[in-house]
């Protein structure tokens, strides 16, 4: 493919999904979804949107455990409301939770939205989620958990790994927060719906969303991509690159892959 190839077959991808978005906003539009303000092929207009809960963490760290239990009931929430019209998101984590100035919780970049169809997912953000991952409504939950314990620690979870409730506490969150998470995170179909999830993680005084990011830099350490399958032109065979090692990205820092959960109970 050419480079001209490829910067077309780029720009219908994001023309694509900016149409698709929007199809699904219409569809959705109320509580807890993103308000659909424009749409072209640049994307989507976000600006009554204040932050996301990247930048949040990004700004202030960890949050407390309130604020994550009111972040958690609000997206799960929205989740119910996406799963109910048959669809999965496909891309649930702090970058795509966000803040408006009213402090509402919306969720946002549906562009990767399917039908749960349990086929794999075809747009997701590495890291987020094992390779493969179906498109099922767990996956959302499961995804949801993983940005919670983010939100509560700090540390991006290998997706891949089997997390218990004891894993999450030695990581910092709550006992009952851990317990609750690693429930959402139930890889044998026993998590819960979005809508029990929404239940189970409210309490009473955890109503309240955090505040904003004195500053929205939109922060996205993971962005989500879209997986093309590239044909190999024949012709002889290129000499391949040298190596050249890349500074690790903050997401990466953060990355707990190298960790696997022991057998300490």
């Amino acid at each position: 493919m050419t480079n001209d190839a490829r910067r077309f077959a780029k720009r219908c991808s994001s023309s694509e999904a900016a149409a698709r978005e929007a199809r699904h906003l219409r569809t959705l539009r109320g509580p807890g979804i993103v308000p659909l303000q424009s749409a072209g092929t640049a994307g989507l207009s976000l600006e009554r949107a204040a932050c996301s809960l990247a930048d949040v963490l990004d700004e202030r760290g960890p949050l407390q455990e309130g604020d994550v239990r009111a972040v958690g009931a609000a997206a799960a929430a929205a989740l119910a409301r996406m799963h109910e019209a048959g669809l999965v998101h496909g891309d649930v984590k702090p970058a795509n939770l966000l803040l408006s100035h009213g402090r509402e919780l919306w969720l946002a970049d549906l562009d990767a939205a399917c039908a749960a169809d349990g086929e794999p997912l075809e747009r997701f953000s590495p890291g987020r989620l094992p390779p493969g991952a179906p498109a099922r409504f767990a996956t959302d939950m499961a995804a949801l958990a993983l940005a919670l314990v983010e939100l509560s620690t700090g540390i991006l979870l290998d997706p891949g790994a089997s997390w218990r409730a004891a894993d999450l506490r030695r990581l910092g969150c709550s006992p009952a927060l851990s317990a609750e998470l690693s429930f959402m995170l139930g890889g044998d179909g026993s998590a819960p719906d979005a809508r029990s999830a929404a239940e189970m993680l409210a309490r009473p005084g955890t109503d309240s969303l955090p505040a904003p990011a004195a500053e929205a830099r939109r922060a996205d350490s993971t962005p989500t991509v879209e997986f093309m399958v590239a044909r190999p032109r024949p012709g002889p065979a290129a000499r391949p690159a040298p190596a050249r090692s890349a500074p690790p990205s903050r997401w990466w820092q953060r990355l707990a892959a190298s960790w696997r959960p022991g057998d300490a109970p």
